[in-house]
């Protein structure tokens, strides 16, 4: 397995422990408050080590985004733990941030922005 994340990380791709169980093809668009951020988002995300792996979770939790940083976080840990929903589990937090740029990126391309 070590092999195989040190092969990936050095194309720059990120090594998924556990894929994501979410669908992330049909996301709602929700109006971002937070200050400083686009005025629309559909996955926005933070990584959180859980047990030794970055879980990449949603800061957008049932189509709802808080109008502060802080909160969002907060409110998305809360998701987690209590549903087990995230965005795919890696070894490492550059991993985690490759996968979340990844997911950005697919998003933007999917809502023209």
């Amino acid at each position: 397995m070590l092999k195989q994340i040190e092969s990936a990380a050095a194309f720059g791709v990120p090594t998924v422990l556990e894929p994501r169980n979410m669908d992330v093809s049909n996301l709602p668009q929700v109006q971002n408050r937070i200050p400083g951020e686009e005025n629309i988002s559909t996955v926005r995300s933070i990584g959180i080590n859980v047990d030794g792996e970055e879980t990449l979770i949603p800061t957008v939790v049932e189509g709802q985004l808080p109008a502060s940083a802080e909160e969002a976080e907060r409110q998305a840990i809360d998701y987690y733990f209590r549903k087990k929903r995230h965005l795919g589990k890696y070894a490492t937090p550059a991993a985690s941030d490759a996968a979340a740029t990844l997911l950005h990126e697919r998003e933007a391309l999917r809502t023209g922005r």
